[in-house]
């Protein structure tokens, strides 16, 4: 669990999608203090690890298909909302792991 003094104040999880396929867990949707709603928020686990990320949404090329990364094949995403900084974001993905651990014991790290 993260440190209680460092993570984000007023976070509520209001919704949990549970979705497993390869590092992906699930979706959750987050309430910030400020009223704020972000659903969407991609969760993942691998390798005794847990984050979770602001959603995104695909890049779309001039031809209307989704553009994928030439080595990899994968789609390629643009961010939709972003931290201004590293340790913000690592304190919030830490936040909101812990969040879906407390109502859904073993849903991200099992």
């Amino acid at each position: 669990m993260s440190d209680t003094k460092t993570r984000p104040a007023g976070l509520a999880l209001i919704g949990w999608k549970p979705r497993v396929q390869n590092s992906l867990r699930g979706f959750a949707d987050v309430k910030l203090s400020s009223g704020l709603i972000v659903h969407e928020i991609v969760v993942h686990a691998a390798n005794g690890k847990a984050w979770a990320n602001l959603p995104s949404k695909p890049m779309i090329g001039r031809d209307g298909q989704v553009m994928r990364d030439p080595t990899t094949g994968k789609p390629k995403y643009n961010p939709i909302l972003e931290w201004t900084d590293r340790p913000t974001a690592d304190r919030f993905s830490a936040a909101v792991i812990d969040l879906i651990e407390a109502s859904h014991p073993g849903a991200v790290r099992s």
